[in-house]
């Protein structure tokens, strides 16, 4: 896709943030020889194409591998870090004398058994790797915030002295894409990322909420010596409905890397053959100048961005769309909000009663009718802020954006 449109930075913010030509390697994993070792050698050519890993990871330092882990889901389902990937990032950093760390805050469904659905814990277990609790806080400054300024975030990444992050690329419901930069949020222990969609209610202030975290994160850990990778795993992506069960696994061979979590976000939107103007937050990181988000200033390595010409995944429904101007005043009117806005939708069949959704809702807005299990959720549109936690959580894919009313197509 062309950047004639792209933001741009002004010299003094480029100059000061981020280098002329930032890198991103692109290895290609073909289908037809998706092996585990084909797997790993595309990690091990991404993080050594990425000079902040040779740098960064060295003997007796402790590197926190923060992988995506959303639900309870299998490898081929597309929602959490593959397998093989977390083992060769692994055995990479064990090779160069430093230790690896891995975990990541679900929101609802415990660590232990995420890490055991999606083939994750297995690996960890094979090299008898540290798990550790991720309930302890601390806080993390964002010196360089728009809104947020401040979060509680596990001590045990802070303290780390790199991280590297693991994404997995697929859609999303809320923000159209999730890689590097929104990863990052899972930094934020369980349900308290529900509390995060109350503070911002809508997609635009998720988006500003998630570019201020991480700029925090970005000067914490490029901070005295530390080091900050981004390695995304486009093995097995999710299409459609994500980053849960909503979605639909499609294999698409990639693997991403880069010190910059915009530029990669940048290059997988286009690997993708989605729109980059439509993923709010790298708009926003981009003309913050917290990364780089101007194709032409990106340097690609190892594949490219055309050997991916003719995929085009599924986008979430509503394609990323965004009501501004009077549109945007008007769907804060709350009478006015469930004929502009889509809102979550049930497929009875689907639901398996588990309650999770309610569990995660951080305003409430979802009770359950019924008794025992029969007992189905029940949405109430008033206070319902549309941040789809509830869907993300859903272990069975049974609740999806509803259609977007008609007034909010005409503003959208």
């Amino acid at each position: 896709m062309s950047d004639e449109h792209a933001p741009t930075q002004t010299p003094a913010t480029a100059d000061a943030t981020s280098p002329r030509r930032t890198r991103v390697a692109i290895e290609r994993v073909r289908q037809e020889d998706a092996s585990p070792e084909a797997i790993h050698q595309a990690v091990r050519q991404a993080l050594h194409a990425t000079a902040a890993f040779d740098e960064a990871v060295r003997a007796g330092r402790r590197v926190f591998l923060k992988v995506n882990l959303v639900t309870n889901a299998s490898r081929d389902e597309g929602i959490c870090t593959d397998p093989e990937v977390v083992r060769a990032v692994i055995e990479e950093v064990l090779a160069r004398g430093a230790t690896p760390i891995v975990g990541d805050n679900p929101a609802v469904a415990s660590t232990k058994s995420v890490l055991k659905s999606s083939g994750i814990g297995a690996v960890v277990e094979s090299f008898g790797l540290e798990v550790p609790s991720l309930s302890e806080t601390a806080t993390l400054r964002c010196a360089r915030a728009e809104r947020f300024n401040a979060f509680e975030v596990s001590r045990a990444i802070l303290d780390a002295d790199v991280l590297i992050n693991l994404p997995k690329l697929k859609t999303h419901s809320l923000t159209y894409m999730s890689m590097a930069m929104k990863n990052l949020f899972g930094l934020i222990p369980g349900t308290r990322k529900a509390r995060w969609h109350v503070r911002a209610p809508h997609a635009d202030l998720m988006a500003t909420l998630f570019a201020d975290l991480y700029s925090g994160v970005v000067d914490h850990f490029t901070a005295q010596g530390r080091g900050l990778i981004h390695l995304c795993d486009g093995v097995i992506a999710l299409e459609g409905d994500g980053p849960g069960h909503g979605g639909k696994a499609r294999f698409l061979g990639a693997i991403l890397a880069s010190s910059d979590g915009v530029a990669l976000d940048r290059v997988g939107v286009d690997i993708a053959g989605l729109d980059f103007k439509r993923l709010t937050t790298l708009q926003k990181a981009t003309r913050r100048g917290l990364g780089e988000g101007c194709l032409n200033n990106i340097e690609i390595t190892g594949a490219a961005i055309s050997d991916f010409a003719g995929v085009t995944l599924e986008e979430p429904a509503g394609g990323g769309m965004r009501i501004e101007g009077l549109g945007a005043r008007l769907a804060n009117q709350r009478w006015l909000r469930d004929l502009m806005i889509d809102h979550p939708e049930l497929t009875a069949d689907l639901c398996v009663g588990c309650r999770r959704c309610a569990e995660i809702c951080p305003v409430g807005a979802i009770t359950f009718v019924g008794e025992g299990a029969n007992a189905r959720p029940a949405f109430d549109k008033r206070p319902c802020i549309r941040c789809y936690c509830c869907a993300e959580v859903c272990p069975k894919g049974a609740i999806a954006k509803s259609r977007v009313p008609w007034l909010g197509r005409l503003l959208g």
